[in-house]
């Protein structure tokens, strides 16, 4: 059955029944709200092909949904954080599975994976440097257990813009992040 599939489904191709059906006889598994064969790894270009089927080409997975598509959150968030950039002049109908914002991005802030727009790890960290909280930090330790060097990538980039609201703050929380993941993770110090 899954040689002849395409990697990700949606109900749309089969119904909700056969596709359900499917994941319980272990034809088939979810990602997101969509369906991929067992033999398809669970990987960043398939969360970005089933997460594009939902929110389509236009839209920028970022925070949460960027960290799940990236691979550094197991799950994909409940209600998914997407963004369009500000002369897009993009209209989105609201809904309950998307909080989606006006951004304007740096060139290379946004990479496309699968036809999906996402930001990258370091645009990631950047953003959460501004966005104080439990669960950031466990987010930010994650990704800077990945991609050590971003800490100071970003605590550069920040720095050098004049006039940022909540400067100081974002970078103390970068330095905080820095000395946590070093001191959990002894070969990034290497």
């Amino acid at each position: 059955m899954a040689n002849a599939m395409a990697s990700v489904l949606a109900p749309g191709v089969l119904g909700v029944a056969e596709l359900s059906s499917a994941r319980l006889d272990g034809e088939l598994y979810c990602v997101d709200e969509r369906f991929a064969p067992v033999d398809e790894v669970d990987a960043t270009p398939l969360r970005a092909t089933a997460l594009r089927g939902e929110a389509g080409p236009r839209l920028i997975a970022e925070l949460q949904s960027a960290l799940w598509v990236h691979g550094v959150r197991a799950f994909p968030p409940v209600v998914h954080t997407m963004c369009v950039a500000r002369s897009e002049r993009l209209k989105f109908s609201p809904g309950p599975r998307f909080v989606v914002r006006e951004m304007t991005h740096a060139p290379g802030d946004v990479a496309e994976l699968a036809g999906l727009r996402v930001t990258v790890p370091a645009r990631i960290l950047y953003d959460l440097a501004f966005a104080p909280g439990t669960v950031v930090d466990r987010d930010a330790l994650e990704l800077l257990a990945r991609w050590p060097q971003l800490s100071r990538e970003c605590a550069e980039r920040i720095a050098g813009v004049r006039n940022l609201p909540g400067k100081t703050a974002a970078l103390q929380r970068l330095e905080k992040w820095a000395v946590h993941s070093t001191a959990h993770h002894p070969a990034l110090t290497r």
